[in-house]
């Protein structure tokens, strides 16, 4: 017994199906009768370069408020620290 896959041939010997039926065409778009319009008056608009001058410029709030945070979290635990200091050293004495 043989496990080797044999080769097919591409027709199948069974008679062609039928062509398919053809797609009846869209029907005709209509058209709008043009309005006219008031012109709008020109707003200014942001473009690119205002759009990253404004990420920037909260980035570095960001990175200011968290900077200060830090220094005002280190601040804060050295004078913990002292104060816990000079309550052990009136105790001692």
């Amino acid at each position: 017994m043989s496990f080797v896959r044999k080769p097919r041939p591409y027709s199948s010997g069974l008679p062609g199906t039928p062509p398919l039926p053809s797609v009846p065409p869209a029907p005709a778009r209509r058209v709008r009768p043009v309005r006219s319009r008031l012109p709008r008056p020109e707003l200014p608009r942001a473009g690119w370069p205002g759009a990253v001058t404004a990420l920037a410029a909260l980035g570095a709030v960001l990175v200011l408020l968290v900077g200060l945070s830090g220094l005002w979290n280190s601040v804060a635990r050295d004078w913990q620290f002292r104060s816990a200091a000079a309550g052990v050293t009136d105790v001692v004495r």
